[in-house]
């Protein structure tokens, strides 16, 4: 390295601007084992066509880390070594082409104290409402356990320190069986849970060298938990995993409503037709309610936002007992209707259907939901029997509505006179589907040869045989149908031709 080098201590960081071709040096002392970063930026609107190289060498000159920027490349980016033995160490700064204004920090790592806890099974504890600092050097992974109440939800804070696009850190959270129950804001953890930002260009300036970002869960079972600070994998970030990065981690607990934890549609809580609710929603939490409907049952949802929050709204989904998704809305105002299908069980979700910001995730929704079950009434019995002429075999029934499916009896006189019922009968119509039937033709079985009234009754298919069993078991089953004061009967003038 040159003689005219600048010695730094830990944690300084040097600002200049290189003509083309030019470097500068900088140096300092390190322990074996010591872990040495440097953070590159620059300033991005003030970049045309420049080349910058930096690198870290060691005692005798080897090359321990180098990179290349250019103006396609973000406008931070880290280098970092873990070095093997005690000496001094050296950082270039070069341009490769174009004139370069730039900052440099060039930082050492601090002894973690909540080490070592690089497994789940050494994780370190800290209480809920706490924060704990901590330093992830490399690719390990450090681990902490907490406890939480079933119901509760959990809320954690990630705030990372001098990161660049090529270094981020990454935080999971975990339930007591080991399972990532982690939610991001809009539940879209498309490059790993509570990854923290590093897309600088587009979210924030270029000098930002703090990052925070929030994650959550709702705690499913009463036990330990466990929350897990990484570098994301070199797989996703150029294949180098470069230095350290320090971070303060904060873990919360809170309450939500009595109904949590109901996150899935195992653990959905029952509804009681009629009876109204009143639940929490927050940005990471799922509500799964369920209720038992009767094909034909008009289903009305009215869910009403009783404490709203700005920046959050949520989405109603309904299933039918064969997961097929029959209505979904967002809204929190008109009550929404439908008309059951199928018979068996329903399943309402609750979520969130916008949350895309830290201040919303952990905003507290409060609503009110009802369901109501308009069961569908069925037609009530009746018979139409108007007077007609017969060649005495036959008789025409107008109309005949049987509510549950059953018959229509032909009687003589003897329906009335209260003599034997079953003796009466004279005839019996085919077996009926539930509803309504027009010109229903009956054989008497008993034919008549004069002139005189007959009466049409309804029956039930009480046994569901779909045979009229009434004489055979002597009046036990199928019997009739009955109104409000009567049996439900007509009774026409049967003229003989």
């Amino acid at each position: 390295m040159p003689e005219n080098t600048d010695a730094v201590d830990a944690g300084t960081t040097v600002d200049g601007t290189l003509t083309n071709g030019e470097e500068t040096w900088y140096t300092i002392d390190l322990d074996a084992e010591d872990t040495i970063s440097v953070v590159f930026s620059w300033a991005f609107d003030e970049w045309t066509e420049q080349r910058v190289e930096i690198s870290i060498s060691g005692p005798d000159s080897t090359v321990l880390d180098l990179t290349e920027v250019t103006t396609d490349e973000p406008p931070r980016t880290a280098i970092g070594a873990t070095v093997p033995e005690m000496g001094t160490y050296a950082v270039r700064i070069a341009s490769l082409e174009g004139e370069v204004p730039y900052s440099v920090t060039i930082d050492v790592a601090d002894e973690d104290p909540n080490e070592p806890n690089n497994t789940r099974e050494s994780a370190t504890e800290i209480a809920t409402g706490a924060s704990v600092d901590g330093v992830v050097v490399g690719d390990e992974a450090d681990w902490f356990a907490f406890n939480a109440v079933a119901g509760e939800g959990i809320e954690l804070d990630l705030t990372a320190r001098d990161l660049a696009l090529n270094r981020d850190i990454e935080m999971a959270l975990f339930d007591p069986e080991g399972t990532d129950i982690g939610v991001l804001p809009a539940d879209q953890p498309s490059h790993g849970a509570y990854k923290t930002n590093y897309d600088f260009l587009a979210t924030v300036a270029p000098e930002s060298s703090d990052q925070s970002v929030v994650g959550a869960g709702v705690a499913e079972e009463t036990g330990t938990h466990h929350v897990r600070v990484s570098e994301v994998g070199p797989d996703t970030l150029h294949g180098v995993v470069r230095g350290f990065t320090a971070y303060t981690l904060a873990v919360e607990t809170v309450e939500l409503d009595q109904y949590d934890p109901n996150e899935r549609r195992e653990t959905a809580t029952p509804l009681t037709p009629g009876e109204t609710i009143e639940a929490v929603a927050v940005g990471y939490d799922h509500d799964w309610y369920r209720f038992d409907a009767e094909e034909g049952d008009e289903i009305t949802l009215d869910y009403d936002v009783t404490r709203d929050v700005d920046l959050f709204s949520t989405e109603l989904t309904l299933y039918d007992p064969d997961e097929r998704v029959i209505d979904s809305s967002d809204r929190s105002s008109e009550p929404s209707i439908v008309t059951a299908q199928t018979t068996g069980t329903y399943y309402l979700h609750i979520g969130q259907s916008n949350v895309t910001t830290p201040a919303a995730f952990r905003n507290r929704l409060e609503y009110a939901l009802t369901v109501q079950l308009n069961e569908e009434v069925p037609p009530a019995a009746g018979v139409t029997f108007a007077d007609q002429d017969s060649d005495g075999t036959r008789v025409a029934i107008d109309e005949v509505t049987v509510p549950e499916s059953g018959f229509v009896a032909i009687y003589d006189e003897r329906l009335i006179t209260g003599e034997d019922l079953v003796e009466g009968i004279r005839g019996v119509s085919p077996f009926l589907e539930t509803g309504s039937h027009d010109q229903v033709a009956v054989t008497l079985a008993d034919p008549i040869t004069e002139t005189q009234r007959l009466w049409a009754l309804t029956h039930r298919d009480t046994n569901d045989t779909r045979e009229f069993d009434f004489v055979a078991t002597a009046g036990d089953e199928d019997e009739p149908y009955e109104g409000e004061t009567t049996l439900v009967m007509d009774d026409a003038c049967i003229t003989i031709r």
